[in-house]
């Protein structure tokens, strides 16, 4: 998954991340505002109480007991303390030396501290000629820090329950994305699982819905092709015998017989239309995609295929080595001929046929002469009725044989790429991924 915020998954996860880390800071805000410098206050003012009722002690006492009794305050002060040996002072300690400075009524600069050796801070209070320990403020340092790592865990906490349930909105939209790919693909029955919540329960629903529609569209306009084709051919079957009967015939003159052979040649162009036409209607059809694959050697299949290819440049099969792949051998038959005569009606001799494995990708290759195809047109070219004449030149045609390749290929897993050929021509590839080791 993304996390850019280019992603509606990046987004939302990172605005969770931005509210609950404001949230973290607003909550250590108040913490310092409400909790933390209250009581450092509270300890400083009991501190300065405390060295102030000492100093006012000592002052009472004979001098030659003034330093027994320091001694033992500070190790009343001290005990039960284990505070480890700091270099620096903590931020904490610095706010209770401040706070006690003021406490004292002295400059913070003016006041007199230093470590003793067992971690915990003496200060020589005004007047005072002795240092004395300072309670320790470690149980507050401990309550802070113990703040700071159960903020930390329930700010990961929360981290990660943003996460999951980002993740579970988000697989829907990506299924739904790689659904409306596939669509786009042309891959047409497809349906989407209807389960989890109820709002993407019903965008899967409306997707299913709208999927079916499209593919009973397709499928009536592509019967509707492959009927009118079929119906076409009938009467087209009769007017070829009539022409023919018409050739036999002893009464046609001269100017008759190039009448009729205009006519042959238009109802041999109209034929190969009318074929191009189901083919089309083939290639698309549920019945046709769900034939078995077998495996196929190219070389042995493509000669084979070159027996019933028909038409001028006869093309030839280059040399290579066997390569076996699986594949529908029917469509894939189709989509050789129909490659073959786009070479032979746009291109120029000779064509040539050639198959082989580039890094365990097998790849079948048509190739010839004629004027090549502009890389601008190449997309363009691969959809249905788009007419390649501007680009190739040769005979008109119905605008199908590169869209019946391009579905029979991408049915069969492999894709469709149109290359300049070098010394100029063109080469149509059909190239399947590799195959996993």
């Amino acid at each position: 998954m993304k996390l850019g915020l280019s992603s509606l998954f990046g987004r939302n996860l990172w605005l969770i991340v931005a509210l609950i880390v404001v949230g973290q800071i607003a909550n250590a805000l108040a913490y310092g505002q409400f909790i933390a410098r209250p009581r450092l206050r509270q300890s400083a003012e009991a501190t300065a109480r405390s060295l102030q009722a000492v100093a006012e002690g000592l002052s009472l006492l004979p001098e030659e007991q003034r330093a027994g009794f320091v001694a033992r305050f500070n190790a009343r002060s001290a005990s039960g303390i284990d505070e480890p040996h700091r270099k620096r002072t903590t931020l904490l300690e610095r706010g209770f030396l401040a706070e006690l400075a003021r406490q004292l009524g002295v400059p913070e600069a003016e006041l007199q501290w230093r470590r003793e050796g067992n971690g915990l801070i003496a200060v020589k209070p005004p007047g005072v000629p002795f240092w004395l320990v300072t309670p320790s403020v470690q149980p507050a340092h401990r309550f802070a820090r113990t703040w700071i790592v159960a903020s930390a865990v329930s700010g990961a906490l929360a981290l990660l329950g943003a996460w999951l349930i980002q993740r579970r909105i988000n697989r829907p939209l990506a299924r739904l994305v790689e659904a409306t790919q596939a669509i786009g693909a042309g891959q047409r029955r497809l349906a989407l699982p209807t389960d989890g919540p109820a709002e993407t329960a019903a965008l899967a629903r409306g997707f299913n819905d709208m999927a079916a529609a499209l593919a009973r569209d397709e499928e009536e306009r592509l019967l509707m092709l492959a009927g009118l084709s079929h119906d076409l051919r009938t009467p087209l079957a009769k007017i070829r015998l009539a022409s023919e009967l018409l050739r036999d015939s002893a009464q046609a003159g001269q100017a008759d017989k190039e009448l009729l052979d205009t006519l042959d040649r238009n109802l041999h162009g109209l034929d190969g239309l009318l074929a191009q036409f189901l083919d089309y209607a083939r290639a698309s059809h549920p019945a046709e995609q769900e034939q078995p694959a077998v495996d196929i050697e190219l070389r042995e299949f493509l000669a084979e295929t070159l027996a019933m290819a028909t038409g001028l440049p006869q093309p030839t099969l280059a040399d290579g080595p066997a390569v076996r792949r699986r594949a529908r051998p029917q469509a894939l038959r189709r989509l050789v001929l129909n490659l073959v005569v786009n070479a032979q009606d746009h291109g120029a001799p000779p064509v040539e046929l050639a198959c082989g494995e580039t890094a365990g990708a097998a790849w079948i290759e048509v190739r010839d002469r004629g004027p090549g195809i502009a890389p601008a047109r190449v997309d363009e070219l691969k959809r249905p009725f788009q007419r390649g004449d501007a680009a190739r030149g040769g005979k008109p045609g119905s605008g199908l044989g590169l869209a019946i390749v391009e579905r029979i290929a991408r049915a069969e897993g492999a894709t469709l790429q149109l290359l300049p050929r070098d010394g100029g021509g063109l080469v149509a590839r059909v190239q399947w991924s590799a195959v996993p080791g």
